[in-house]
């Protein structure tokens, strides 16, 4: 009855209708009747003794209280159904108070219990302020109390004290019937909290896919869950009990043992391990261990499937392998069936063209009939001969793919190989209208290396740039680096450039910048792809930097002397001598002069790079220039300059990147950097190390008198 009395007040759409909620719910209800049947019977004594004033605050305020369970069910809002308890209790135990005589009034105890009915229904910051006011109330009676200050009514002694001690008597016994039952509730609230955790835990371990078992120290299995049994494949019943040594076979695995005995090195790790069906038959497992107490809990997964799919997988990389490998044999074999009869195609066609015109020249007698063949001939021999192109391109991709490329070592002179490239492809530049220029070192020299192959890399890099570019130029630059172990070769056009997604894929086979450039230029997209495996088996590498619509520059570092070991050798000991070749020795030459301190200026604008060489030549400094980041680190590694200037907004290697090199660098790191930049970012310019920021357009004066200040 009381139950169902106290459930009546509970809304239907309570927030928390099962949880902790409504269980605060029902005890604020309960304690709003026992406090309603203790103020009754506390009345019904003031009634006796007369003690009106206190009975009638009592029952205004157990009125008050008594509203508290209806705004419950008319609001579901226990933080107000708090406040509609504690505060007219508050009033009543004022009130009483104060008719009670002040401090000595019984009353006065029950202060302490309003945080507690607070914190019930409301949260911790709501008791702590009905503690303070607790708090503040004790103290404000306590010092009238103290300072004698006549507040408080005068009341008869005798007639107070039969007052108050029934009314502490029922308010005891209400309150210990009230602690019992509240009891019971808590305990019954805790064991079904405790029984629906264990519930939602054992479905957990129920459906979960992998194995849970709980053993003891000395390796006991003492819990299972079901999917134990399906992947043991018995039953869970028999598998308690067994010792887990039965399921593991290779249990005494030191790794397996350690975890065991509580190494907690090895406690949440996931080991591989082989576990024993209850048929014998052995199963893979993965085993992450956990400690409880003084058990071990070990969660077991089945990697059968993983292990399948791994195999597989190795299975399938092998077969890809050798299909590529097939591919590559096939490849070769096709190339080579295929190159004889177009050798035989274009050798016959250009031995009738020679023929026609022998014929010609000796006027013989019906020759206008043969004549009209020339341009056809001319075109079998064109169209042979691109195919030959090709095929040898397909030939020489197999073999690089099948590691069967092969080097054949000799010595040449840099300078004649460029102008015969040049050569080579003049008349693809003029059949493009395009300009052909070239800037070579005086230091060239030679190299020892494969001269087919490097032929093949700037005769492809040269022929794409003649492709795409109309009515341009074309600039092929040779040099050797600052210790002569390469030989950095660089072509720039002016051509249709490309994007940043077009370079992410130009120097993947049968692959061109997009489908439309295949179309409209022609190609295989075969000769990137030759070129930067012949430049990593020349013992270098091939960079490109692109701008759509603005040309492109490909770089190509080759070492100068491929039989010379790229490690453990001092600056020249990859350098081709002339007493060695007959030729004149090689010799890495510079813009700067032995005038004064040495600046290098570091500014992919050429005007820029100009104007900072001639004012600071002006004022005595011997100056080096540097048209890109990579470029600028090479002359500072090899020049040891006294200062650097170094602009930002560069293509590849920018400044930012640049600067942090020059900082990482140990024999570096003390040269002083003026930034001399258009981008306004001090602050990062001397997070990174800069000594001086300024902004373009320089100002002159300011950049000589920080060059003086050193």
């Amino acid at each position: 009855m009381f139950a169902r009395t106290v459930d009546y007040f509970i809304p239907d759409n309570f927030p928390d209708p099962t949880g902790v909620e409504v269980r605060r719910a029902r005890i604020g209800v309960m304690i709003t009747f026992f406090a309603i049947f203790w103020a009754l019977v506390a009345s019904g004594l003031g009634i006796i003794t007369e003690w009106y004033a206190s009975t009638i605050g009592l029952l205004i305020g157990t009125a008050l209280v008594a509203c508290a369970p209806f705004v419950l069910r008319a609001t579901g809002n226990l933080s107000l159904t708090g406040h509609c308890i504690v505060a007219p209790i508050y009033a009543v135990l004022l009130w009483t108070i104060y008719v009670g005589g002040g401090l000595y009034a019984a009353p006065i105890l029950w202060l302490p219990v309003l945080p507690l009915l607070a914190s019930l229904f409301q949260e911790n910051k709501t008791a702590l302020v009905w503690l303070a006011v607790v708090v503040v109330t004790f103290l404000g009676i306590l010092l009238i109390t103290l300072l004698e200050i006549q507040f408080f009514p005068p009341i008869d002694s005798i007639e107070v004290a039969h007052m108050q001690f029934g009314v502490a008597l029922v308010g005891t016994a209400v309150t210990t019937f009230a602690i019992l039952h509240l009891k019971n509730n808590v305990q019954i609230w805790l064991t079904d909290a405790l029984r629906q955790k264990e519930t939602e835990t054992s479905a957990v371990l129920e459906t979960a896919p992998d194995a849970i078992i709980t053993i003891d120290t000395d390796g006991q299995i003492i819990r299972a869950n079901r999917a134990t049994a399906r992947i043991f494949g018995g039953e869970r019943q028999d598998i308690i009990g067994q010792n887990i040594r039965e399921l593991i076979a290779d249990f005494e695995d030191q790794a397996l043992v350690d975890a065991m005995r509580g190494n907690a090195q090895n406690i949440g790790d996931s080991l591989e391990f082989s576990g024993l069906r209850c048929d014998g038959e052995p199963v893979p497992l993965e085993i992450a261990f956990g400690r409880h107490d003084a058990r071990i809990v070990m969660v077991l997964r089945d990697i059968t499937e993983r292990k399948v799919a791994n195999e597989a997988l190795r299975s399938a990389r092998d077969e890809a392998i050798e299909a590529s490998r097939a591919k590559s044999a096939f490849l070769a074999n096709m190339s080579h069936e295929l190159r004889t009869p177009l050798n035989a195609v274009i050798g016959y066609s250009e031995m009738i063209t020679e023929e026609i015109e022998l014929m010609r020249e000796d006027e013989v007698d019906n020759i206008a009939l043969v004549t009209g063949f020339l341009p056809d001939l001319t075109r079998i021999r064109t169209a042979g001969t691109h195919l030959l192109a090709l095929i040898n391109d397909i030939l020489d991709l197999s073999k690089i793919e099948a590691g069967k490329m092969n080097i054949h070592m000799e010595v040449f002179e840099v300078t004649s190989l460029i102008d015969d490239i040049r050569s080579t492809i003049a008349p693809l530049a003029k059949k493009s209208n395009n300009t052909v220029t070239a800037e070579l070192d005086a230091g060239l020299g030679f190299m020892n290396s494969d001269i087919t192959k490097v032929r093949q890399i700037l005769f492809n890099i040269l022929s794409n740039a003649c492709k795409f570019t109309r009515q341009g130029r074309i600039d092929i630059r040779a040099k050797p680096d600052e210790d002569y172990t390469h030989i950095v070769f660089e072509v720039e056009d002016s051509g249709v450039g490309m994007s940043e997604e077009q370079l992410e894929k130009i120097f993947e086979a049968f692959t061109q910048a997009d489908n439309s450039t295949t179309r409209q230029y022609g190609g295989t997209g075969l000769g990137l792809t030759i070129t930067r495996h012949f430049a990593a088996l020349l013992g270098g590498q091939v960079e490109v930097e692109s701008t759509l619509g603005q040309g492109s520059l490909f770089r190509v570092r080759l070492r100068a002397n491929l039989e010379t070991s790229a490690e453990g050798t001092d600056g020249d000991s990859g350098r081709l001598s002339a007493a060695e070749f007959d030729a004149p020795a090689p010799q890495l030459l510079t813009n700067t002069t032995a005038a004064g301190d040495t600046v290098l200026v570091i500014d992919d604008d050429p005007t820029m790079r100009d104007l900072l060489r001639r004012i600071l030549e002006r004022e005595g400094f011997a100056v080096a220039t540097a048209a890109s980041g990579s470029e600028g680190l090479l002359l500072a590694e090899q020049l040891r300059p006294d200062i650097i200037t170094l602009d930002v907004m560069m293509p590849s290697m920018d400044g930012w990147s640049l600067l942090s090199r020059l900082k990482e660098n140990s024999e570096l790191r003390d040269i002083p950097v003026i930034m001399v930049t258009m981008v306004a970012e001090s602050a990062r310019g001397y997070a990174l190390g800069a000594d001086h920021y300024l902004l373009k357009p320089i100002n002159r004066q300011k950049l000589v008198d920080i060059l003086d200040g050193y």
